[in-house]
């Protein structure tokens, strides 16, 4: 019995992770599979790769549960294409603390839809408004902003709350004060007021106007009700912990000489070929990992993987913003930094509305034990960090200052690492200088030389590290894709154990 349970929860290996059966004759072998205990059935013609083992914790979630909540906006956009993503759900990124999904439908609401590990609960609501997020292509919508917090004004339930009130609505503005400024509360203010019919929210609307007009001190601060909105105050105030660092580095940038690598690949089919070398590794050492094929094929082909609809954009999105002449080449000033910035990071994620594309962050992030930015400091701390770049050599050196930049304020909750290395080679191609690629065994050496700096005041290893790689990316010939892919292959560029291996130079394979 014991064989039996452990072959039964094995995946099946010609079938996705999610398998909506299109076809007839593929319902039929879903349906035989379902029964045989192959795979498991969890909504009317959906099924997942997975089966439940016989014996676990009740308090477990199983494969099935795991498998299901980690895919379900393409299962919901199955059951219920055109919902949006609203009340909770949305204020909260996606599921609850009491594991549900809330969602808007204009004619189905009021109704559950229990799935392992999670339930869609539909609310009363309209479909996509302007300003609304297509989740890709899972055929759901994210709400906006605005309509997230006049939606979360609604009624409270005590038992199995799906709105945050007033005080959560509060908590969130003052969040959005700090991170973006005054200006955005009231662009929010005048997207919610013409939100306000569609939704039936004239009375929230005015609420939602009397909690903005109280934290820009236009209304009498009475009528705020938490604690941090009574005491929330304007400003730009930055860390100087984080500005000393970027002086030390500026200083060493200076002071060091640095190769002057010029373009490889500054003519198609080259230009191409590195940028999506490029976009392929910045991807997967942040996680979005497909096979270099399968990469090829999403941003050269424009081929999405079905059940990997936003990965794949993740893919496309940088590749193309490499090529992209608004950003290949070009640097926020320092006047337009923050919008330079978000307007970097709404093209780059667009497709993840809820990491909030363009917005700077609402909550502190950690890498390990690192404490990033607080998020009432990022926009003091890029608008005097920024105005450091000029201080240091054009090229290589200020490309480094805006790698570390960027990456130390972490002023996303999402998307930094990447960000950061497409203004470090916007810099690069600038000045006409050849981009860097940061390959999967090399990126871990990269984070230890980010971190010598971030948590010892050390800039030497940082400054060594992108050196060598810059000089490491000049030494490839980008003509031909299949062939340079080859090459970077046997220079081991696609490992991960740098205790195991070695990245080579081109020249070195011979002899090894």
């Amino acid at each position: 019995m014991a064989n039996l349970a452990l072959k039964r929860t094995k995946p099946q290996p010609d079938i996705p992770d999610v398998w909506i059966p299109l076809e007839p004759t593929e319902g039929r072998r879903a349906q035989k599979l379902a029964r045989s205990g192959a795979i498991t059935r969890v909504a009317a013609g959906v099924y997942v790769n997975a089966v439940d083992p016989e014996k676990r914790a009740s308090d477990e979630l199983g494969p099935v549960a795991l498998l299901t909540r980690r895919h379900w906006q393409f299962i919901l956009g199955h059951i219920a294409p055109g919902a949006v993503i609203s009340h909770l759900s949305a204020i909260s990124s996606g599921i609850t603390p009491g594991n549900e999904i809330t969602l808007s439908h204009p004619t189905r609401f009021n109704t559950k839809v229990r799935l392992p590990g999670v339930t869609a609960v539909f609310l009363p609501g309209p479909g996509p408004l302007p300003g609304d997020f297509p989740l890709g292509t899972s055929g759901l919508y994210w709400s906006s902003r605005p309509r997230q917090l006049l939606e979360n004004l609604g009624r409270v339930l005590k038992a199995n709350p799906r709105t945050t009130g007033r005080a959560g609505v509060e908590e969130k503005l003052i969040e959005i004060l700090n991170a973006s400024g005054e200006r955005a509360l009231n662009a929010i203010r005048d997207e919610a007021r013409a939100l306000t019919d569609p939704l039936g929210a004239q009375d929230r609307f005015e609420t939602l106007n009397q909690i903005i007009g109280a934290l820009l001190g236009t209304y009498a601060k009475g009528s705020l009700v938490t604690r941090h909105g009574a005491l929330v105050a304007s400003g730009t105030p930055a860390d100087k912990e984080r500005l000393g660092r970027f002086t030390i580095l500026a200083d060493a940038l200076r002071a060091t000489p640095l190769p002057d690598l010029n373009d490889v690949a500054a003519t198609d089919p080259s230009r191409t070929h590195f940028a999506f070398l490029e976009s392929y590794f910045s991807n997967f050492v942040e996680g979005t990992r497909f096979s270099i094929k399968e990469a090829e094929e999403i941003a050269l082909h424009n081929k999405i993987v079905q059940n990997r609809p936003k990965d794949s954009h993740d893919i496309q999105a940088v590749f193309q913003m490499i090529l992209d002449s608004r950003y290949r080449a070009v640097l926020p000033t320092a006047v337009d930094i923050l919008d330079g910035l978000r307007e970097r990071h709404r093209q780059m994620l667009e497709n993840r509305p809820e990491v909030s594309p363009g917005e700077f962050k609402t909550e502190v992030n950690f890498a390990g034990t690192t404490r990033f930015t607080e998020p009432a400091f990022v926009r003091g701390t890029l608008l005097e960090g920024v105005k450091l770049a000029n201080s240091v050599p054009e090229g290589l050196p200020r490309a480094i200052y805006w790698a570390f930049l960027v990456s130390e304020i972490h002023p996303f909750s999402d998307g930094n690492g990447r960000l950061s290395r497409l203004l470090m080679n916007a810099e690069l191609s600038r000045c006409g200088k050849c981009r860097i690629i940061i390959p999967t065994l090399f990126h871990d050496e990269y984070v230890d030389a980010q971190r010598a700096l971030s948590r010892g005041d050390n800039p030497a290893p940082m400054i060594a590290a992108l050196g060598y790689i810059a000089k490491w990316g000049t030494a490839f010939n980008y003509g031909n894709l299949e062939e340079v892919i080859d090459v970077m292959q046997r220079a081991n560029s696609f490992q991960e154990d740098r205790r195991e291996f070695k990245l080579l130079m081109p020249e070195q394979l011979a002899r090894n």
